[in-house]
């Protein structure tokens, strides 16, 4: 159901959004050294914790009295071998395409290195009323580019009705892509067919609409073929490099046990680089080129690019719109620089008011701060400064505008003439490269109070039951604040390649809550019923942002006997529409996806994308979104409501007297939300505009005169809306099994710890594509949702002071859902079933020293590879490097060691 829908607390208390762009929990800033258990609930569970907890809540509880000085250092990195058949075949099917440049890695390599470092100590009051317990960590982490990896080398694609993958890539290339849309612009003239073959004779009798040219070595222009598409992937990360501090302390001292103070403070500086293929000049991007006086077209480029419908050069000085696709290949890619500041402090008093009632108060402020420099993007202002060129008079060239002389201006030699040999050189790139630099935080605040009482004092219980009943109230206050600021480069959107203009965002949403649970044992110790108890919870909420919600919680918890425990509850939760949801600017930005109306046979027809809006005579002609990206705009919504959700979940609890160290849970759920906060697909926007509905068609935004949706006036609106419902239904199982091996007859030689964890999905569904995800990916249904997945570990804990693990990760097939909707492909049509090996061991050297150690992915099984320009449909959702790398292990065979010694 998304993270964002899944509340994450740190010992009960929630943990702020970790990014003001994305404004959910960071796992990465909880030290993991000092957790002591994680206890998650599953789905539905805002009548006890609030907004956010459709999922369910997953709480870190911390150790609190920790003594003594730990340092516990690790190291890790992954060993790969170049042996995946498929890309090479992918290669060889790719000898008009981008493939016939792609370079594959061979042999066997090592590379991803991982080091860590934790200190955490601990000290206990004299009087051992209270401990301070402190952490710190540092944590490096190398690189790994898709380059690294045989079978993300290059950027696969599959189109319908093919049977294999291919290499494909970018038409923005090297030595460029260049397009003639305006109708007015002559071709065919002086004997070249500049839209096919060079010198065709005789020229075609009528003007196609968009003629594409590249540019031989000579200066030449020659036909656009996809021989010429750029492989974009090596300069992708797999792993993003990464370096991160975090430091914190936890205290307590209880005074009397009226009053037990306890506070927390959490830091983390986390600073790591993202970066892909180089900028340059993009296809909808506005562009000209100086015609008539130009010294650095040759004649065959001014044919092509400077001659009016006559077939007459254009005047000298005549600045003539050009489509540009020029990847920088000189530089060395577009880079962010992003840096995280976040911090954490609470502080709050405990204990007991009278007999049989206690309190809680606390307030807490959590902050987090980013941070982002892009590098390496190309100013499409200064672009077009260094494309309007002229002779210096001393045989030389330079930029026509004096004022963008003065600024630096040096003229982009890309036309390969040999008059002026050399290209594209550093002094140019100074010029054409920009900076752009952001900065945004999210801050909350909360103080919360709540009270328990144990209501037997007062007489309060069921007939049937020793036990009295027993309540929790309380009262929260809660804050929410985004800002974002970005510079003049992100703001105008000059920056090519970045895909939009964001601009800034400040807003805050203030809630008031009340809330409530109760505990009423119903039976106890009878025939049949060793207990029987019910819970109830309610939470009101009132938003600043989008008015009052409740929630509500009802449970039955039945022990028939001590071996055998029946549970079941029905819940109604809430997630309100978070900062960003709410106050985020609209914005211009990429989306994942093709348009089925564009190429010379568009997937819809002709009445169907006269819907969408394109007039008869762009049918046919219309350009097709670059690289699988069309533009869109994306935005908050403030008049979003709260998602609705409600969670129905039965389960039964085994633990056998007759079988000693066993025990075995099995929990079905059925999670239903309506009025989902959302981006419509626009897969599905194209859909249901050429089935009628108008309201999708008026998302629909095409360029004047070409028709295409991207450049200049072409988009697809696409800002958050309550859209849809989510639907999920399935059953978790977890077993458990601990056996001394003397039980077996097999002496003494240790234990046996046995662990399976699995999940059966039944349903996942989004009610707007029609389709059960459980078992599919895709176009529609994005990261595989695996119908059964599971991890089994077997643990021997020896008699020697060592431990060795094996453990076994399986996830399910999963089929195309393209298939699924539109009849099936030749070729991807599923991925299979996927079985890992990971083997584990644990040393204790001396009563204070342990070493650790192990391998995943014991076998280096490499990730299935999927189209990533997904069938000529839409790219990949949520995948990275031609595969699905949060289902998939993506880097190979990980190894890694550690020690930690106590003091």
């Amino acid at each position: 159901l998304g993270d964002k829908r899944t509340l994450v607390l740190i010992d009960g208390k929630r943990l702020q959004p970790g990014d003001p762009g994305l404004p959910v929990a960071d796992l990465n800033f909880i030290p993991s050294a000092l957790v002591d258990r994680v206890d998650i609930v599953t789905g539905g569970a805002s009548a006890v914790y609030g907004s956010d907890a459709i999922a369910g809540v997953v709480n870190f509880i911390m150790k609190k009295d920790f003594e003594g000085l730990r340092i516990d250092v690790q190291y890790g990195f992954d060993q790969h071998d170049q042996h995946n058949s498929q890309i090479r075949k992918d290669v060889a099917n790719s000898a008009n395409l981008v493939g016939n440049h792609v370079a594959l890695p061979t042999g066997s390599l090592t590379d991803g290195a991982r080091t860590q470092v934790t200190i955490v100590g601990g000290a206990n009051s004299g009087d051992g009323n209270g401990n301070v317990t402190f952490y710190f960590n540092y944590q490096h982490t190398d690189p790994v580019l898709e380059k690294n990896r045989d079978w993300s080398a290059c950027s696969t694609g599959t189109n319908t009705g093919t049977v294999f993958q291919y290499c494909g890539g970018s038409s923005t290339a090297f030595p460029g892509r260049f397009s003639i849309s305006d109708p007015n612009t002559a071709f065919g003239k002086n004997g070249i067919n500049h839209c096919n073959v060079p010198n065709a004779t005789p020229p075609p009798a009528t003007k196609p609409a968009s003629c594409s040219f590249t540019i031989d070595a000579s200066g030449n222009i020659v036909p656009w073929s996809n021989a010429s598409l750029y492989n974009f992937a090596p300069l992708n990360y797999l792993q993003r490099p990464d370096e991160r501090y975090t430091a914190g302390e936890f205290s307590h001292y209880q005074i009397n046990p009226h009053l037990d103070i306890y506070s927390s403070f959490m830091f983390m500086h986390d600073a790591s680089f993202a970066q892909i293929a180089g900028s340059g000049a993009f296809f909808g991007d506005p562009y000209s080129v100086r015609c008539g006086d130009n010294p650095l077209l040759t004649a065959s480029e001014s044919a092509a690019f400077c001659e009016d419908a006559t077939g007459a050069p254009l005047a000298a000085g005549t600045l003539q719109p050009l489509e540009i696709g020029r990847r920088d290949v000189e530089g060395v890619g577009r880079v962010s620089q992003i840096e995280h500041f976040d911090y954490r402090y609470v502080i709050g008093a405990r204990g007991e008011i009278t007999d049989g009632w206690n309190y809680d108060v606390s307030a807490q402020y959590g902050h987090s701060d980013l941070q982002e420099q892009e590098l390496g993007y190309f100013s499409i202002a200064k672009t077009n400064n260094a494309l309007n060129v002229i002779s210096d008079g001393a045989g030389g060239i330079e930029c026509a505008d004096a004022t963008a002389r003065a600024a630096g201006c040096v003229p982009w030699n890309i036309f390969n003439n040999p008059a002026f040999p050399g290209g594209v050189t550093a002094q140019q790139l100074k010029y054409l490269e920009t900076t752009a630099a952001s900065d945004g935080s999210t801050s909350e605040q909360i103080v919360n109070a709540n009270i328990t009482g144990d209501l037997s004092k007062y007489g309060i219980k069921s007939p049937w039951a020793k036990d009295g009943v027993g309540i929790s109230l309380g009262a929260e206050y809660r804050r929410e604040a985004i800002t974002t600021s970005f510079d003049g480069a992100f703001t105008s959107g000059d920056l090519a390649g970045l895909g939009g203009a964001p601009q800034p965002v400040a807003g805050a949403f203030d809630v008031k809550e009340v809330f409530g649970e109760v505990r009423v044992p119903i039976v106890q110790d009878a025939p049949f019923a060793k207990e029987i108890t019910f819970e109830g919870g309610y939470r009101y909420a009132d938003y600043s942002s989008s008015g009052s919600v409740d929630a509500e919680k009802l449970a039955l918890d039945w022990q028939i006997v001590p071996d055998f425990r029946l549970r079941g509850s029905f819940q109604r939760a809430v997630r309100a529409p978070n900062v960003n949801e709410l106050f985020t600017p609209i914005t211009p930005g990429l989306v994942a996806g093709t348009d089925p109306c564009a190429g010379s046979a568009p997937v819809f027809t002709a009445a169907q994308c006269a819907a969408t809006g394109v007039s008869a005579g762009q049918y046919g002609t219309i350009v097709q979104c670059i690289s699988s990206q069309c533009a869109a705009q994306f935005g908050g919504n403030p008049s979003l409501k709260p998602e609705d959700s409600t969670t129905k979940s039965v389960g039964a609890v085994f633990t056998p007297t007759f079988l000693p160290g066993f025990n075995l849970t099995v929990d079905w759920f059925d999670i239903s939300v309506k009025n989902v906060i959302t981006t419509l697909p626009l897969t599905t926007v194209f859909a249901d505009c050429a089935g009628g509905n108008a309201a999708d068609c008026a998302l629909i935004h095409r360029q004047p005169g070409s028709g295409q949706v991207f450049g200049a006036g072409g988009f697809v609106a696409l800002n958050l809306v309550n859209s849809g419902t989510l639907h999920t239904r399935g059953v978790d199982l977890e077993a458990n099994y601990r056996v001394a091996l003397s039980d077996w007859g097999m002496g003494d030689h240790g234990s046996l710890v046995f662990n399976l964890v699995g999940t059966d999905t039944d349903l996942l569904n989004s009610g707007s594509n029609g389709l059960n995800c459980a078992g599919l990916f895709g176009t529609t249904c994005g990261t595989p949702t695996p119908k059964w997945r599971h991890k089994a570990r077997l643990t021997w804990v020896t008699p020697w002071n060592v431990s060795l693990s094996a453990q076994w990760r399986y996830t399910s097939g999963v089929d195309l859902d393209f298939q699924e909707k539109h009849g099936g492909i030749a070729t991807d049509r599923s991925i299979p079933a996927y079985n890992y090996l990971d083997l584990s061991g644990e040393w204790r050297i001396r009563d204070h020293v342990t070493m650790h150690a192990g391998v995943n992915n014991v076998f280096d099984k490499d990730p299935p590879i999927v189209d990533s320009n997904c069938y000529g449909i839409s790219a990949p959702p949520f995948g990275n490097g031609n595969t699905y790398p949060q289902v998939y292990d993506s880097l190979g065979r990980t190894i890694f060691v550690g020690i930690t010694a106590d003091f």
